[in-house]
């Protein structure tokens, strides 16, 4: 969950960066407004690791690279996320890696965290955000409290199909092509 920052100006995500790069603290950008971050617990915290652990072990040797929250996203001109862990294949992302400030565009797939405290904005706000990203294939919640995943995989240009992984299943995605092992994702959490 964030809370907003004092603000009297609406910022574009280049002046955000400006004014907010490379600071201890972190922020998004909400329509022109900074928020502060709240911290994780460490359960998120573990299945963030977990995730970029079985991700980069999945796609060793191909085009694509997995990414936590350090890397933040350009959702819009004024809206900038820090995804739990997303997929970037694009070589606009992918090649640019040494280029600072680090903010990526091209996500192919967007992982988020829920916990009690964001789990209705994430499914609202972030969704229809993530959702308006053209490269985005597929958003995985991760539901940390029950073990599970809701996925929402592009099916047409304005089509989603949601498809609710119960405890214990493991988590497919189609592109880039990739099975995750539930047990591994949440190993360490209970």
């Amino acid at each position: 969950m964030t809370t907003p920052a004092t603000a009297t100006l609406r910022l574009t995500v280049d002046e955000f960066l400006k004014a907010y790069g490379g600071r201890e603290d972190r922020f998004e950008l909400i329509d022109g407004v900074p928020h502060m971050m709240a911290g994780a617990n460490r359960r998120h915290v573990r299945i963030t690791r977990n995730l970029l652990v079985a991700l980069t072990r999945s796609l060793a040797g191909s085009p694509c690279e997995a990414m936590a929250s350090d890397m933040g996203l350009e959702v819009s001109r004024d809206t900038y996320r820090l995804p739990d862990v997303a997929i970037y294949c694009d070589p606009r992302d992918v090649g640019a890696l040494d280029h600072e400030p680090m903010t990526l565009k091209h996500p192919r797939v967007i992982f988020a965290i829920l916990s009690r405290s964001t789990e209705a904005h994430d499914h609202g706000v972030k969704l229809d955000e993530y959702q308006g990203i053209a490269s985005v294939d597929t958003i995985v919640f991760v539901h940390a409290s029950r073990d599970a995943f809701t996925t929402f995989e592009r099916a047409g240009a304005n089509e989603w199909r949601s498809v609710v992984h119960l405890t214990g299943q493991p988590l497919v995605l189609r592109d880039p092509a990739v099975t995750l092992n539930a047990d591994e994702i949440f190993a360490g959490t209970r």
